[in-house]
This record gives structure tokens, sequence and C-alpha cells, in this order.
């Protein structure tokens, strides 16, 4: 009774894995895109309150579903204006990497605009000014049994002493129930 007092979300509970994957991000780039960065003081590192205080037991539930339900995060390119610009390799330059960071591009903009190709000093390359964002190209639908799978188990994956809750769906679609039926009042 008091782990629910403390644990409303219930992360953090002895065995649970999920609590690592907010407290030491497991994948940082999908954490940084999805979490507001305000909720770091509640996350990282926060392993004791998490388990004792139910603010950041929620918060640390919250972004576990949120984590679990995205899709793996991507890249993308976006150009910041489109004008082409000439850069000439100097001494020193040791490849598209080195250079698309000094001239604020990408080195795929400078692969796809000047192609492969081995650099020497006083070689013009041309470029566009770029840079690289990170998304999330999409989630799952967030079904009950959606979230049995991704935030609690997959019942048909399940192993001895990590069983999960195989009535989790049916917690969650109850609990939707009383809500919509609350709001209905």
């Amino acid at each position: 009774v008091t782990a629910w007092k403390t644990r409303p979300i219930q992360i953090g509970n002895t065995g649970d894995e999920g609590i690592k994957e907010v407290v030491i991000p497991a994948r940082p780039r999908k954490y940084n895109i999805i979490i507001p960065k305000t909720w770091n003081t509640y996350l990282i590192n926060k392993t004791d309150l998490i388990r004792s205080n139910p603010e950041y037991n929620i918060r640390a539930g919250i972004a576990l579903l949120m984590i679990k339900m995205s899709e793996t995060e991507k890249d993308k390119i976006v150009y910041d204006n489109e004008n082409e610009d000439t850069y000439e390799v100097v001494e020193g330059d040791r490849g598209y990497s080195s250079i698309a960071k000094k001239i604020g591009t990408t080195q795929s903009v400078l692969t796809k605009l000047n192609g492969v190709k081995v650099i020497h000093p006083g070689d013009k390359l041309k470029y566009k000014k770029a840079h690289l964002e990170q998304y999330i190209p999409g989630w799952l639908l967030f079904t009950p049994e959606n979230i049995q799978k991704q935030y609690n188990i997959d019942p048909t994956k399940a192993q001895p002493g990590h069983r999960g809750d195989h009535t989790y769906a049916d917690k969650i679609r109850f609990t939707y129930a009383l809500i919509v039926a609350d709001e209905s009042k």
C-alpha cells in the first residue's frame, strides 16, 4: 500500500528495468527529442526520488511511456538558406567532416554537391549552409495492448522472473473507462 503512495505509476519497483532508461538514458538522442529539458531535474540520476516521490514517479512513467511508444529517431538535413557558396581547401583540412564543421554545413551536403573524392589544398568545394535535426518519424498507436507490450512487457515474450503484468491492458482499459465516465458527468 505504501508503494502506491510513493510510486503511483509503479516505475522503479524491484526488478523494474524501465527506470534505467530515464535515469541514465540508454538512447540519449531519442530521450532529448522527446523529453522536455526542464524534466531532467526530475529524472537524470534521480533513482531514489523516482522511487520515493510521487511527482518524480509520474514524470518518470510518462517519460518512459513516450520513449517506448516512439519510433527510432532519424536525422534530416535542414538548409539554412539556398545560397551555394565555395570553400577553398587549405593545408590541414582532413576531409569533409572537419570542413563541414568549420563552414557550418554537413558532410552529406558536401558529398552531394562535390561527390566522393580525395581533397587537396587549393581544391574548391561547393556547399550550402545546413545542419542536422533529429526527429521522431512516428508513434505506435496508444492502445492498451501496445502500451502493455512496450511499457510493461509483451506477454508473448515473458520470461521467468520478468513476467510483467498479464492484465496490464485490461487495467488500462478499466482506468480509461473511469476517466471517460467521470468526464461525462
